[in-house]
Parts: structure tokens; sequence; C-alpha cells
């Protein structure tokens, strides 16, 4: 083919069948790795290139909270202290007994005043195999009424775990306690007295545990407990037990359904 004489860029691209004039507006170019060729995809027609393919993906960090989430995140309890399935491995093959249970937390001024309803308690097995809290019965006289729970169904706590009994079980008003928590029938409020009580928690007319607190000088939204480090059997003394120091929500302060290793034993 003989080529007019052009300007000598014109003859080039007329007369080269492999030089191809750029893509007019709008078009992707083929090959393209700039971010704009993520607009087209591969649904376009395009090709990935293998190096686009073999790309990583990163992970972002934690994963986002769910749209309809309210309110604060409360902290996990010790996560070897939740309840576990029925009939697990190590589980006890007699019902609870004596000196199965051990009350070593109580938060008996949650705010200043009266109308507290975020008062609760914290209850450790000190059995060696897994107990099963069906048929339980908690009770704390206050004057002439009898507050009472009741535990209609297998709940299955491994040795060392705990649980809370709680003057509710709403989030709300417990502040957000973490881990399982049981209510006093009819979720009342102030059923721990300031000026000492008593609760008691038995199955059927077997005495499970009981403790009597006295009146003790309370810092408001923290709790007085035994110490992780002190013997069970000093549970009753008094003077061994410590105002807490860690806090499980703001401005509140104990360990709910964890060890008591934030205070130590005098």
């Amino acid at each position: 083919m003989r080529c007019p004489f052009i300007l000598p860029w014109l003859a080039l691209l007329a007369c080269s069948p492999t030089i191809k004039p750029d893509p007019s507006p709008g078009t992707p170019p083929p090959g393209d790795p700039s971010p704009d060729a993520a607009l087209w995809g591969d649904d376009a027609g395009g090709t990935a290139d293998a190096e686009d393919a073999a790309e990583p993906t990163w992970d972002t960090g934690a994963a986002a909270l769910p749209e309809d989430a309210t309110g604060p995140i409360p902290v996990d309890g010790d996560a070897s202290s939740a309840p576990v399935d029925a009939g697990s491995d190590g589980a006890c093959t007699q019902a609870l007994g004596a000196g199965d249970l051990l009350i070593d937390e109580l938060m008996i001024e949650s705010v200043a005043g009266a109308g507290d309803d975020g008062e609760w308690l914290e209850v450790t097995s000190a059995a060696g195999c897994a107990v099963n809290l069906r048929g339980l019965h908690g009770e704390c006289p206050v004057g002439a009424k009898v507050y009472t729970f009741d535990v209609s169904e297998d709940v299955w706590i491994p040795p060392g775990g705990t649980f809370i009994v709680a003057d509710s079980e709403d989030p709300a008003v417990n502040h957000y306690l973490p881990g399982f928590v049981l209510a006093w029938a009819g979720q009342p409020g102030d059923v721990l007295r300031n000026e000492g009580g008593t609760v008691t928690l038995s199955v059927g007319q077997v005495l499970v545990v009981s403790l009597t607190w006295p009146s003790m000088k309370l810092v408001i939204g923290t709790t007085v407990e035994l110490p992780a480090d002190c013997p069970a059997g000093d549970v009753d003394q008094f003077g061994v037990w410590q105002s807490a120091t860690a806090s499980w929500f703001p401005g509140f302060y104990g360990t709910p359904n964890a060890p008591n290793t934030d205070v130590q034993c005098p």
C-alpha cells in the first residue's frame, strides 16, 4: 500500500494495522488496573487479571455493631463460669447439698437512697462437679416480707461457676450485669438491706447455703466481696471482705460472674 504524503503521525495511524486509537470516552480500556476499572466489573465482559485475583483480603478490625443495637455493650463475665449443657461430662449424680454453693459478693447499695433496683448477689459453685440448680429456692426476709426466687428448669453450673441473683433481670436496671442472671420473684427493689440481712438457698428441706451480713460501711455503686485468695471458710468473716476495685460498667464496681481477683485477702 502506498500512503500519500501527509503529516507523519497521521500516516503512521493510517498505515499501521497494529496501532489503535485511544478508546472513545466512556469505554473501559482492556486490562486497565486502575480503580475506575472496578466500575465496569467482570460482568461487563472484562477478564480479571491474575494479579487482581490473587490479591488478599484484609481484616478491617472489629465487626460492625448490629443496626438495632442499643445501650452500652456489657463486659463479659468469666466464660468458664457460664452454665453448661444438661448432662455434660462431670455432672454431679446427686442433687445440691449443703456447702455446694457459696455467696461471695454483695451489691447492697447500687444507688443512694430508697428505690434501689440495682442490688444483686453472686453465688459460686463450690462443688467438684457440674451442679443442677433445678429446685433451688432462695429467701431473703425483709421485715414482714420474704422475698423469694425458684429455679424450675435445668440450669447446670460447672465447678467454680457462678450466677447472679438480682433485683431485676432488665439490663437497663441492673446496669448490664454480664452472664447468667436470676431475679427475685416480682423483681422488687431494695432486697438487700443496708443495715444487714440474711439470704438462704435451699433445695427441699436441705439448706445449701446461708449468709448473714452485718451493717457495713458501703461505697455507693460498689460491691463488697470475699477475695478469691481467701479461704472459702472465711466467708462469714466480714473483716476480710473488701470493696471491689474493678468496674464492669461505667460508675459501678464489682466482678459479677467473674473471680474476685481485683482485691486481696488481708
